[in-house]
């Protein structure tokens, strides 16, 4: 069992786990799918379908994903809670007046003000599960999130939940307050905030929360290299994934190191030594991702493209 993002050509599959996800209920699905295909090319949008393999297939048995949303859009579903939020959030780019919060809100100063996320869903395709998979994806989906998310400036999580095991799941973490349920439906609309998080001891969801600004400034291109190490690919296996070449893999590793002894020149105390750029550099480079995978927020808005 494995989990990655999701891309465009997985979208019809994964929305079909649970159809009530789609959110085509006021433009139609036709309209409906261009967006999800257009927001797997946004960082404004994250994702993971977890699959399995049975008889040289992979069976895709569970999808979970989020967007990004202004804070007015957040705050008015909050204040005017109604059944159909993946619906609006659909409809509202379909009319050109996305409530999606642009990718350029994420990251650098414009990423000042807490950010309010909306799950667009976590299904699971429990038919196609036997009880033991079940578990596991039950325990890999919301571990995909938090790994997703983990070092954004979270204001509010908002979840429409879809069924009534979904809704059971939720009030048994502790975390989700429900705001309103919908009884004609058997939706419900919850939202998870610090406040919750904090105010259960020991809550996994506590650690969403916790922010902390950054101070390596890094550039797009060196975040990109840093989230796609977090694998533990050598420099050949990150030169095929990223498609460049290998030199260019090394220049960038190089061009890291200098920027961090600048910055943070306690995170490679040797920085000042005779050959510190010729030699080392596994130990600079175990170093580096010791500290970004306690500090994720120095890589957002990039993040892990795959787990296994």
């Amino acid at each position: 069992m494995n989990w990655r993002e999701v891309n465009e050509g997985d979208l019809i599959e994964c929305l079909n786990i649970e159809p009530k996800m789609w959110g085509d209920g006021i433009v139609g699905r036709e309209r409906a799918l261009p967006v999800w295909q257009q927001w797997t090319r946004t960082r404004s949008f994250n994702s993971a379908v977890i699959e399995t393999v049975a008889h040289s297939v992979n069976q895709k048995i569970a999808f979970g994903a989020s967007i990004f949303v202004t804070t007015e859009f957040a705050t008015r579903e909050l204040e005017n809670p109604r059944p159909g939020l993946n619906d609006r959030i659909i409809a509202s780019v379909v009319s050109g007046h996305s409530v999606v919060l642009p990718e350029t809100c994420l990251s650098g100063s414009s990423a000042r003000h807490p950010l309010d996320l909306v799950i667009l869903g976590g299904n699971y395709l429990y038919q196609a599960m036997d009880p033991e998979q079940t578990i596991q994806a039950e325990m890999a989906l919301p571990v995909s999130f938090a790994e997703a998310h983990v070092g954004y400036r979270l204001n509010r999580i908002l979840l429409e939940t879809l069924t009534e095991r979904q809704h059971k799941t939720n009030e048994s973490s502790g975390v989700w307050r429900t705001v309103t349920k919908f009884p004609d439906c058997n939706h419900a609309l919850t939202v998870l905030t610090a406040k919750e998080a904090f105010a259960t001891s020991g809550s996994v969801a506590a650690a969403l929360f916790q922010y902390h600004e950054p101070v390596l400034h890094l550039r797009d291109t060196e975040k990109h290299l840093l989230s796609e190490a977090m694998n533990g690919e050598t420099d050949n296996e990150l030169a095929a994934r990223m498609n460049l070449s290998l030199p260019s893999i090394k220049k960038r590793w190089a061009s890291l190191f200098d920027r961090i002894a600048d910055v943070r020149p306690g995170l490679l105390p040797d920085a000042n030594q005779r050959g510190f750029h010729e030699s080392r550099g596994p130990q600079k480079r175990h170093r580096i991702l010791a500290y970004v995978r306690s500090h994720p927020e120095e890589i957002r808005p990039f993040r892990l493209q795959s787990h296994r």
